[in-house]
């Protein structure tokens, strides 16, 4: 993507697989232990950071953890997934 844009990493430390879920899309990717990948939005202004949607202040992410899953609602214009290599990822990405 060639647009601003506000990328957040996560990371696997577990010896298990980890279910990613990309909010609100519900898109899910999967993490082999040690693995990491990229979480991106975009703001709603080029100019000024703008989360709209956001339950917990102006933040760019809203996190919650549940065993084996973490969940990440993006508050921008859309939100996308990729390796650390910036090489998007698709939905069910090492889904077992």
């Amino acid at each position: 993507m060639d647009e601003i844009a506000i990328r957040m990493p996560v990371c696997n430390g577990s010896e298990e697989m980890l279910e990613v879920v990309l909010e609100p899309y519900g898109r899910d990717y999967w993490l082999q232990p040690g693995e990491s990948l990229l979480v991106h939005t975009a703001p709603y202004d080029d100019h000024r950071a703008i989360w709209q949607g956001t339950t917990r202040g102006n933040d760019p992410f809203e996190v919650d953890y549940h065993p084996g899953l973490i969940r990440v609602h993006f508050n921008g214009t859309h939100g996308w997934v990729t390796d650390l290599a910036d090489n998007e990822l698709d939905c069910g990405h090492q889904r077992p």
